[in-house]
């Protein structure tokens, strides 16, 4: 069963950000004028020294194009400012998880603020402006923390979520035949639930966003959407919801 395998699967958190500094030097001169010692870029870990926390760091000049998707929150005009950047902070973790996705939100601010342009959600295929990201990194509502590591998606045959497993937590899909504004509804209300109460959930189990709403039966599958080689694949899997028909 998916909670009985899910200790054994792993996950990593990544975030990319174009920076308009030209060396590993102006970056680290940069975080040393604006917050003095309390961040240190060590090797390829940047680590905060306040806090211990720290994540994997990768300082790229590779070419790396950015484009507008489905779940993108990218406008045209700062899109050919993106793909101008000189380099590229790749911010990664191991671990999966809230704190995680916490760690990784503040340290993506800490380069916004020195020169990042923008900032995309490797593990999820989702990008925010520079501003929605600020708006959002330090919030303590755990919907705007969701928002930036979670896109929805319009697939072929469903509508899925990508990137629950940077919580560590399944996606969820529905049936392409909902209506396109209930299904982001019911796709949200429901990965919040599971953010914030973190239910025991089995196949056979439903769920209802709200009484006016459907009702859903929940059963759990592979995560196919991706392969297992990708940043978006999610090992934990997804709950497909199927509506009931009275």
């Amino acid at each position: 069963m998916y909670l009985d395998r899910q200790g054994l699967l792993t996950s990593k958190v990544v975030v990319s950000i174009p920076i308009n500094l030209n060396s590993r030097q102006e970056i680290s001169s940069a975080l040393t004028d604006k917050y003095g010692m309390d961040y240190l870029l060590m090797g390829r870990v940047f680590q905060a020294t306040k806090t211990n926390q720290s994540c994997a760091i990768d300082l790229s000049n590779r070419p790396h194009v950015w484009e507008i998707g489905s779940s993108a929150q990218i406008s045209p005009s700062l899109l050919e400012q993106i793909n101008s950047h000189q380099r590229v902070i790749q911010l990664s973790s191991d671990d999966s998880g809230y704190n995680t996705c916490l760690k990784i939100a503040k340290f993506t601010q800490v380069f916004l603020d020195i020169g990042g342009i923008a900032a995309t959600v490797e593990s999820a295929g989702i990008s925010h402006e520079k501003q929605k990201w600020l708006a959002n990194y330090n919030s303590e509502d755990v919907f705007d923390i969701y928002s930036l590591f979670v896109a929805l998606v319009e697939g072929d045959d469903n509508y899925h979520s990508c990137g629950m497993h940077n919580f560590g937590k399944a996606d969820v899909a529905m049936d392409i035949s909902e209506e396109i504004a209930l299904a982001i509804y019911v796709m949200n209300v429901f990965n919040y639930y599971r953010l914030t109460e973190s239910p025991i959930l089995q196949d056979g189990h439903t769920f209802q966003p709200d009484i006016e709403s459907p009702t859903y039966q929940i059963k759990w599958t592979e995560y196919d959407q991706y392969q297992a080689d990708s940043l978006l694949y999610n090992p934990y899997g997804k709950w497909h919801l199927s509506r009931l028909r009275n």
